[in-house]
């Protein structure tokens, strides 16, 4: 398997020229999007200065999810069962109460045995049909960081699996979706055995949407993976839930921009030879890794390039993740319940696969609860007025 890595130490007029140079392939939008990459170069070239374009980035996208001003939120309530035990690992189906009768979906896996605080780290799945969340590598990722020692939660897009009181094309999934993460973060921190101040989140594809943008939106999150998603695009381009709102319109930005902006944090980018990330090194590492430069977070940013793989979460891209994780985390062989001498290795015959039925939050079994909502109508409704309702309460306290 051939695996490049990108090493060189750009300076700023070799990014300006990799912008500007024409290719078979710097067009339409992506001629666009070099265009807006090269003004901010230009434009952002201390560390307060980009800070403040960072800011405002976090601004507009918030504005146009229609979520701000971000109030404070109250404790989350969450319907958690079902609790399964494996090798090493535990398994719980949990429903989120993220609004009013709206709830986030999912698993949570937590290490067996452990004493002292540990890591958390978010899961959401992206676009991969049928099985999303529930699909075995899907599974085999939230398990062995688990195993490593992280409480993982493993959450499903908006419209899929037991996520259904509304569609995923209702035209607040994006709002919906980063609301969900951002109260995924919010449950995970109140857990006793999660250290609040180690949080990261890795998806692929439309999970990797969901990384940086909650990278974006909220600095409680100090690592991130996104997979397979970072080339030159902007909204309204790709699912609704990633290009639906008017996020990047306003401040003329794009995907490799708000990547960016998760500096200083830790960040790891893979890209793959075989999707639309195939010029990733040359077109979006360049200018992201000038950024961090400019941050003084240069050794915070990595991309790694599969040049022979494809669209997917799969066993490399794991591996890496797993180093990344253990590095920026914090979690120490010595801490973790797998064995101390295989940390990050995958060890399949510890663990276990479980079925779409007995990983449902909802179902026959459990069924939402009475007040549930349920519809675009219904749902919109809910969001406004509890932002409205929460803004209300923060300004009078």
């Amino acid at each position: 398997m051939k695996e490049s890595r990108i090493t060189s130490d750009w300076l700023l007029p070799s990014v300006l020229l990799l912008l500007t140079t024409s290719s078979p392939i710097a067009t339409g939008d992506e001629a666009e999007v070099r265009k807006q990459l090269q003004r901010s170069t230009t434009q952002y070239t201390t560390a307060e200065s980009w800070a403040t374009r960072r800011a405002a980035l976090r601004e507009d996208f918030l504005k146009g999810a229609r979520l701000w001003p971000l109030p404070n939120r109250p404790i989350v309530r969450a319907i958690v069962h079902s609790r399964r035990e494996h090798d090493g690992y535990s398994v719980e189906n949990v429903a989120l109460e993220t609004l009013p009768g709206f709830y986030c979906t999912g698993n949570l896996y937590r290490p067996l045995g452990r004493k002292d605080l540990g890591p958390a780290i978010l899961c959401p799945h992206g676009h991969f049909r049928p099985l999303g969340r529930f699909r075995e590598s899907h599974q085999v990722r939230c398990a062995h960081l688990a195993r490593m020692g992280a409480t993982v939660f493993s959450y499903s897009m908006v419209g899929w699996h037991d996520s259904q009181q509304t569609t995923h094309d209702d035209p607040l999934v994006l709002a919906l979706q980063t609301w969900n993460s951002i109260r995924v973060v919010d449950y995970l921190a109140s857990l006793e055995q999660v250290d609040a101040d180690r949080v990261g989140i890795t998806g692929a594809s439309g999970g990797g949407t969901q990384t940086f943008f909650l990278s974006l939106v909220d600095d409680r999150v100090k690592a991130t993976a996104p997979l397979v998603i970072v080339y030159p695009w902007a909204a309204p381009q790709g699912c609704l839930c990633e290009g639906g709102l008017p996020v990047m319109q306003v401040a003329k930005t794009n995907a490799i921009e708000l990547a960016a902006a998760s500096s200083p944090r830790p960040q790891l980018i893979i890209s793959v030879g075989n999707d639309p990330t195939e010029d990733f090194p040359q077109v979006g590492f360049p200018f992201i890794k000038h950024m961090y430069r400019v941050a003084g977070a240069l050794d915070a940013v990595r991309n790694v390039h599969f040049a022979d793989e494809g669209h997917d979460f799969g066993p490399s891209k794991r591996t890496l993740v797993y180093e990344f994780f253990a590095k920026h985390l914090h979690m120490e062989p010595s801490r973790s319940v797998a064995s101390k001498t295989s940390l990050l290795a995958e060890d399949l015959t510890k663990i276990t696969i479980e079925s779409p039925e007995q990983m449902e939050a909802f179902n026959d079994k459990h069924p939402r609860p009475a007040h549930a909502i349920s519809g675009i109508p219904a749902v919109a409704e809910v969001f406004d007025s509890h932002l409205r309702s929460l803004r209300e309460q923060q300004a009078t306290h």
